[in-house]
C-alpha cells in the first residue's frame, strides 16, 4: 500500500515533477503511520471519506482497501491524471480545485468525514471549515503539523507537559466549542515522510457535534462565540477587556459590568479564558451586540 522514498521518486521523474514546498507536499512513506491513520478512520467507513491533497494516492488506497468510500480533491495538476490513470475504482471519485476556494457542501451532502495528510499551509482552515460546514464532518482524522495539533487539543483534548497545555487560542477555541473529544492519537517523525519537513506531525482525530448539540451544551451558537473571540484575540498580550472595547465600540462601563456578570477577572487575557467562560461572555454580549 505505501511507497518507498525510491518509487516515489521515480514516479515523481516520470511525471517531471518535484515535492512542492509552497504547497506543502511531503509524501508519508512509514507504512506503521500509515496504518494509524486506516485504524483510527475505521469509523468513517459509513459515510463518505473526504480526502484533501491525496498526491500520489498512498492514503487513498490504503482506505479504498478497507472499504472506505472515498471523493479526493487534488489541486496539483501534475497529479490529477495520474490519480485518474492509477486509481480506477468504484468507490473513488476525484475533484479538481483549491480547498480554500471550493464550496464542501456541494460535494459534502450526507454524512462525511475529513481523512487527509492535510497540506500543512491548510491545516486550520480545513478544520475549521470540517467542524463548521452547514453539514459538519462526523470524524476527523488528519496528519498535522505536531504544533497545530497540540494548539487544536490544548482546552478540549488528552495532552499532557505541552506549553499549550490549558492555554486558549482561537483554533482551541474553535476545536473545544464544536467537537465532542479530540486527541493526539500518534507522534510522527520528520522520518515517515519523503522530503522531510522540518518539523514533527501528529495524527490528530476529533469527533464533532452536531450543531444542536453544540447549542445545547453552550447555550449559544458557537459562531456568535467565535465571532467575540476573534475580537478578544486581535491583539493576544492585550487585556481581553482592551481588546473588547476597541473592536467592539463599547464603552469599557459596560464590558467591565460583562466581566462581573460572567466572573471574570477584569485584567485576564484571551488566552485565559476557558470555553465555558467565552461561552457565558459570548452570551452577555450578544444582547447589546449584533452578532451574524
Amino acid at each position: 500500500m505505501y511507497m518507498t522514498p525510491k518509487e516515489i521518486k521515480e514516479v515523481l521523474k516520470d511525471l517531471g515533477a518535484e515535492p512542492n514546498k509552497r504547497l506543502g507536499q511531503h509524501f508519508l512513506i512509514d507504512p506503521h503511520v500509515l496504518e494509524t491513520i486506516v485504524q483510527t478512520a475505521e469509523p468513517a467507513k459509513i459515510g463518505i471519506s473526504f480526502e484533501i491533497g491525496p498526491g500520489l494516492g498512498v492514503l487513498t488506497r490504503a482506505l479504498l482497501q478497507q472499504g472506505h468510500h472515498i471523493i479526493a480533491l487534488e489541486r496539483d495538476t501534475r497529479f490529477i491524471q495520474y490519480l485518474k490513470n492509477s486509481i480506477q475504482h468504484e468507490n473513488f471519485k476525484l475533484i479538481t480545485g483549491d480547498a480554500t476556494d471550493i464550496d464542501w457542501s456541494k460535494y459534502l451532502k450526507n454524512s462525511w468525514s475529513l481523512i487527509s495528510n492535510l497540506p500543512y499551509a491548510i491545516s486550520s482552515f480545513a478544520l475549521r471549515t470540517a467542524l463548521y460546514n452547514p453539514n459538519p464532518a462526523a470524524h476527523i482524522v488528519v496528519l498535522v503539523q505536531r504544533e497545530v495539533g497540540e494548539r487544536a487539543i490544548s482546552v478540549a483534548g488528552e495532552m499532557k507537559h505541552s506549553k499549550h497545555e490549558n492555554k486558549t487560542s482561537l483554533l482551541s477555541l474553535m476545536v473545544a466549542l464544536a467537537s465532542s473529544h479530540a486527541r493526539i492519537v500518534k507522534r510522527v517523525s520528520q522520518q515517515a515522510f519523503y522530503p522531510a519537513p522540518k518539523v514533527e506531525s501528529v495524527v490528530l482525530e476529533i469527533i464533532p457535534m452536531s450543531h444542536k448539540e453544540r447549542e445545547k451544551k453552550w447555550g449559544i451558537q458557537p459562531e456568535k462565540i467565535m465571532h467575540i473571540a476573534k475580537t478578544g484575540f486581535a491583539h493576544p498580550r492585550k487585556k481581553l477587556s482592551s481588546n473588547l472595547t476597541a473592536g467592539l465600540g463599547l464603552s469599557k462601563e459596560f464590558i467591565a459590568d460583562a466581566f462581573t456578570r460572567t466572573q471574570l477577572n477584569q485584567n485576564i487575557r484571551a488566552e485565559d479564558v476557558s470555553p465555558r467562560d467565552w461561552a457565558m461572555l459570548a452570551s452577555c454580549l450578544d444582547e447589546s451586540v449584533k452578532i451574524l
